[in-house]
């Protein structure tokens, strides 16, 4: 193999390890619907795409002894994989990631709601009506997969939420901020987990 051979390799792999991750990736919220996409595809791909492995191995194998080498039966079995790995194994500790970071860029909102509540003796109705005196702009996740911030109002309460895929866009965790600490698991799943962050507690809807 040559080194510009190497090189391909690598740089697709890396791709592809990009792309499959890029919902739990920091960047900004536009790209969640692109984002997303890729992901789902990725887990509908690497299923089929285990199939290609063993192809891949026989096929590198059978050209080690040839002096012109070919990078597409390397790729045939290394894509698979890292698609594989990072998509369906890989994906919950990306998530963990981008849950910590998205929990952390909502610090700032929580205080600002907190901090209406004080000098209006109510939450706001809804987020938008903290700008411009309590917040310049509404903080953002900052994941790519993470759309953003969900507000409710509620009698003498309030939720943050925001979502990320879990599996092909129709399991989906569901991350909760709830100052009161009731949290409420909705869909057929009525399991809690615990987060790093005090009142914040996520569940798989499903």
């Amino acid at each position: 193999m040559t080194k510009k051979q190497w090189k391909l390799i690598i740089g697709i792999n890396l791709l592809t390890i990009l792309l499959t991750t890029s919902p739990f990736l920091p960047g900004p919220s536009f790209l969640s619907a692109l984002t997303n996409i890729l992901f789902s595809l990725a887990q509908l791909g690497s299923l089929f795409g285990i199939l290609l492995i063993p192809i891949g191995l026989i096929w590198t194998f059978s050209q080690t002894k040839k002096q012109n080498k070919k990078v597409i039966p390397i790729l045939f079995w290394t894509v698979p994989i890292l698609t594989f790995t990072f998509s369906i194994w890989g994906s919950r500790y990306t998530r963990e990631m981008s849950r910590t970071i998205a929990v952390k860029n909502a610090h700032n909102l929580i205080a600002a709601i907190e901090d209406f509540k004080k000098n209006n003796n109510q939450y706001p109705d809804d987020i938008a009506m903290l700008k411009p005196e309590y917040l310049k702009s509404i903080p953002h996740p900052w994941i790519m997969g993470i759309p953003g911030y969900n507000y409710e109002k509620k009698e003498d309460n309030f939720n943050i939420k925001f979502s990320q895929n879990v599996v092909i866009g129709f399991n989906y965790e569901v991350v909760v901020y709830d100052p009161t600490e009731k949290h409420k698991a909705e869909g057929e799943s009525t399991t809690l987990y615990e987060t790093s962050n005090n009142k914040w507690k996520y569940y798989i809807y499903d």
